[in-house]
């Protein structure tokens, strides 16, 4: 009688190690291969730019700095699928695109983008990288303006679905689009939070901190330095002021300058835009495959390691043959399934590194600049960067030899 009925209990278990194996391999190769086919979609309405309530006067319309965004590299492991000249790229692009943006609204003076905050503005919007792939776009951005007073610091954030990178409707922008709306849009709430008044006073500090940087000694009176750190005029030089006469003279050459390397950004995002927005989209794909793919293999790998731990259990506890070999039989089929789940993680290694090979083909380079002046033509060489620093120093010589101290 006992032993019929060990028969019956080890009978039960083998019946229930197949079964567990069969429910294992029926889920894992039939359910997940359909989940993982389930792309993320998104909505696509365009978000409305935001124009000012009211006309603003000329003379309270901001200039805009937009230094090229912090490519965010820093942050990244090696868990990350990140190409430097992508990224390289990515933040001279998505700084172009903000500009352009920004543009639309009319609440703006000149919007230009810039190689660092060297460069006097009224407002700079800086910002970080903190993730693109083509699937989600990530950034941190801070306002601040002239005075050095911040404005905000936010993220902004987009997720964006498989139909953003669908050929067939041309009506369809930029993908991430709506978050370059959301940050012009923030920045313009925040302008109007103040009068045109305070804005002239940005504009009339930002003419002081150009004058101070050619001539610290003839307009250091000007500016205080608050204890936040902020800066405030303490009065004003004269319009009639011989000194600032010069400098604003040499401002409006600089602000050529600027002009010029605006093009070149401008330049450079054009003849990135159809190559990059290919790049984007072969990114999306490898993300999404490379995510799914490697759920599968995660879940199958716990699962093999699970049926294979189910098939020594039920050895260990099998009395008969038919116990035994059903409980061989289990562990055979877990460790299929952590074979295949280990193939699912080498495919979607292998998605990444398709991406990195395409990434690898977009570099950033600027050709040397030639400036005519009256009396000599300079050559400028190496980074926008660089370059610009070059043209300081020049601007500077200039400056020295008019006011007859060279």
């Amino acid at each position: 009688m006992e032993n019929k009925q060990l028969s019956q209990e080890t009978g039960r278990a083998a019946l229930a190690a197949l079964l567990l194996a069969s429910a294992l391999f029926s889920v894992l190769f039939t359910a997940p291969s359909a989940l993982a086919a389930t792309d993320k979609v998104t909505s696509s309405t365009a978000l409305v730019l935001k124009t000012p309530a009211a006309p603003i006067p000329e003379a309270a319309l901001l200039d805009v700095g937009i230094p090229t965004l912090n490519d965010g590299l820093y942050l990244t492991d090696e868990d990350d699928t990140v190409f430097p000249e992508v990224r390289f790229a990515e933040a001279i692009y998505f700084s172009n695109q903000l500009a352009k943006v920004m543009e639309k609204s009319g609440a703006w003076g000149a919007i230009r983008v810039t190689p660092s905050e060297d460069i006097v503005m009224d407002i700079y919007i800086t910002g970080t990288i903190l993730q693109s792939d083509g699937e989600t776009m990530d950034l941190k951005i801070t306002v601040k303006d002239t005075s050095g007073k911040t404005w905000f610091s936010k993220k902004y954030k987009q997720t964006t679905g498989k139909y953003a990178y669908d050929r067939r409707l041309k009506s369809l922008g930029d993908p991430f689009q709506n978050l370059f709306v959301r940050i012009a849009n923030d920045v313009l709430k925040y302008r109007e939070k103040f009068s045109d008044e305070r804005a002239i006073k940005l504009r009339t500090i930002s003419e002081l901190r150009f004058a101070k940087n050619f001539s610290p000694e003839a307009f250091d009176e000007y500016i205080t330095e608050e204890r936040n750190g902020t800066l405030s005029i303490s009065r004003l030089p004269a319009e009639n002021d011989s000194i600032l006469k010069r400098v604003r003279k040499i401002r409006d050459r600089d602000y050529l300058y600027v002009d010029t390397m605006q093009d070149y950004y401008d330049g450079f995002s054009q003849q990135m835009h159809l190559a990059y927005q290919d790049f984007r989209r072969a990114s999306y794909d490898s993300v999404v495959k490379a995510r799914q793919l490697d759920k599968q293999g995660n879940r199958r790998i716990i699962a093999g390691i699970g049926s294979i731990l189910a098939g020594i259990y039920g050895r260990s506890q099998a009395n008969t043959r038919m116990g035994s070999d059903a409980s061989t039989a289990t562990a055979a089929v877990g460790g299929f399934i952590l074979k295949s789940g280990l193939e699912k993680k080498q495919q979607a290694a292998a998605y990444n590194e398709s991406v990195a090979e395409m990434g690898s083909s977009l570099e950033a380079e600027i050709a040397p600049q030639v400036i005519e002046l009256e009396d000599r033509t300079v050559t400028l060489t190496g980074t926008v960067k660089v370059q610009y620093e070059q043209w300081q120093e020049l601007l500077h010589r200039i400056y020295k030899q008019e006011r007859g101290t060279l």
